[in-house]
């Protein structure tokens, strides 16, 4: 249920993106293909489909689930945000009630909406619910558990203004943990401006300036439904990476060192406590993802030397991953043969499987020497 229609407007999309599931390059196919993806989606609002020229205004999309201890906090963040223009989309996933209504009405006193939906859908699926049904001309993810300095919104809308082909813009990341203390901090010396395949280099190769998660940026809403949205990867692990990467290929990102945006780190956030069966699923999604995706394929057809050099960081960055926490679960949640097994769950990578196999010496390495003890 939601508590006022959604809208889906029809959006002036720059050149230099690809259609992806939300949009075809016929107008009249891309409004019947708009509405399909609201009736994949899940969502029971009305489909309205009518021009209007958008403001200024920023959405600000918050999801739910079950966790609510940290909503009133991230609703104050709002609330303070410099910039005047902002839609405040707060939309329950987890089957919450009335009380999602109750925290919002305590805590958020500017125009804001709220939707629902009646079961709990797949992460990808809900966030691109929320992307169909804001009305602002950019737009911005922010978790129920993270926050971002009060001149976040109007830092990066700045950045927008000053360049019009930029499809992605972000400040300097700070890692907070469950309590909200610093522990790690991301460049500050950014540049400016960065084309998207130098920011995968940057981002996934070098690691030049420090980033660890990219699920909170600005984007404008059309360029979001222009590539598609969030791909449907399994429990939504990896999915803000991909979004990125097919946002800013022929494109450019923004940096401003001047706005912050908070990641609380927790082994549920970063994917570390689900299983490995899950995540080797999700890795291998990505994959799929990297050889299938249209706007992957459109740059990969046309700057071929560009993306062999950026999908080598990208695949690294994979198997890099699901090797990381395979290896950390080698003594603890798995059975010897359940762990062997599972290292070989993802394709063969010839960089990734001789990492398996230097892990599995080790841990043979240290059982003889267990043993002789």
């Amino acid at each position: 249920m939601a508590v006022r229609s959604g809208h889906a407007y029809k959006r002036g999309v720059r050149t230099g993106l690809c259609r992806g599931r939300f949009g075809n390059h016929d107008g009249a196919s891309q409004e019947r293909e708009f509405a399909a993806g609201f009736a994949r989606s899940g969502s029971d609002h009305a489909l309205l489909v009518e021009p209007r020229t958008m403001a200024k205004t920023v959405t600000v999309g918050i999801p739910v689930y079950k966790r609510l201890e940290y909503l009133p906090q991230v609703l104050k963040i709002v609330a303070s945000q410099n910039y005047p223009e902002i839609e405040l989309l707060v939309s329950d996933n987890g089957v919450n009630g009335r009380r999602i209504h109750e925290i919002v009405r305590e805590n958020y006193l500017r125009p804001h909406r709220i939707r629902q939906n009646a079961s709990t859908v797949p992460m990808s699926i809900h966030f691109n619910q929320i992307i169909q049904d804001a009305s602002g001309e950019y737009f911005l993810l922010l978790a129920d558990d993270d926050e971002i300095s009060s001149n976040y919104i109007s830092e990066l809308v700045r950045l927008f203004e000053r360049h019009p082909r930029a499809s992605v813009a972000m400040g300097v990341q700070e890692t907070v943990d469950e309590g909200g203390v610093t522990v790690r901090t991301s460049s500050t010396a950014l540049p400016e401006i960065l084309s998207g395949p130098d920011f995968v280099r940057a981002a996934w190769g070098t690691h030049a300036y420090g980033y660890e998660s990219f699920s909170t940026f600005l984007a404008r809403t059309a360029d979001l439904i222009a590539c598609g949205g969030f791909p449907d990867f399994w429990k939504g692990r990896g999915n803000d990476d991909a979004l990125v990467v097919k946002l800013c290929f022929d494109n450019f990102v923004v940096f401003s060192p001047r706005c912050v945006f908070r990641k609380r780190f927790y082994a549920e956030s970063f994917g570390f406590s689900g299983s490995t069966a899950d995540l080797a699923r999700a890795m291998n999604d990505f994959l799929k993802f990297l050889e299938s995706d249209p706007c992957i394929l459109r740059f990969a057809r046309t700057q071929p030397t560009q993306w062999n050099e950026a999908r080598r960081y990208l695949v690294r960055m994979i198997w890099n991953n699901y090797h990381m926490i395979w290896a950390d679960r080698s003594q603890t949640k798995l059975s010897a043969l359940e762990w062997l097994q599972s290292g070989f769950a993802l394709p063969f990578i010839p960089a990734y499987y001789r990492a398996v196999v230097h892990t599995l010496a080790s841990a043979v390495w240290r059982r003889l020497k267990n043993h002789g003890r």
